[in-house]
């Protein structure tokens, strides 16, 4: 198995004192994640001040369980994500005002007044972040709803399909309140 970089855990204090934040190349499987590839990206992590900045991207392929026939079926899972973390739930129940550094094309002096309540996540200024877990979260967030191997599935119909279901005759009165389809 080809490894990337050390996904282990970073204090954040360590991250404050990194001018530059860090990076990560991600060329691995993820513990949390049964997936059929390595997942493939990269990751950024910037303490900006009250704040962590997170950039990734990153793609796998995982094994799904198709709901209508149960047959197995091969997924790509992807992300593109840019995300500020809050330092410190402390600060966001007083209503302090996050200041946060954003770098515009490498210009650093850019300075962005947010409301605490439009960051929506917090982290412990004095924990550590979990950049494998990010990522699997990130992919996380990618798998669908309902899990459909295709139009070709040999399941039922879906309810949407183009032959009418039979309408119970209890509800048939309401059927003829109904106008007309063209």
């Amino acid at each position: 198995m080809t490894r990337g970089d050390d996904l282990s855990p970073v204090p954040i204090q360590e991250l404050k004192l990194l001018a530059e934040g860090r990076r990560w190349q991600v060329e691995q499987h993820l513990s949390e994640l049964s997936s059929l590839t390595p997942v493939r990206g990269s990751l950024s992590a910037r303490h900006r001040g009250n704040v962590l900045e997170l950039e990734g991207e990153a793609s796998t392929i995982v094994t799904l369980c198709c709901d209508r026939c149960l047959q197995h079926y091969n997924h790509r899972l992807s992300f593109r994500s840019h995300e500020l973390l809050w330092l410190g739930e402390q600060a966001r129940q007083a209503g302090l005002e996050a200041e946060v550094l954003l770098s515009s094309e490498g210009d650093r002096s850019g300075l962005l007044g947010l409301e605490t309540d439009e960051l929506c996540e917090s982290i412990d200024p004095s924990g550590a972040f979990e950049p494998e877990h990010w990522v699997f979260e990130q992919l996380h967030l990618q798998l669908p709803l309902v899990n459909r191997c295709g139009d070709a599935c040999p399941g039922p119909p879906s309810a949407t399909g183009s032959s009418p279901q039979p309408i119970d005759p209890r509800w048939a009165a309401l059927q003829r309140l109904q106008p007309p389809s063209p």
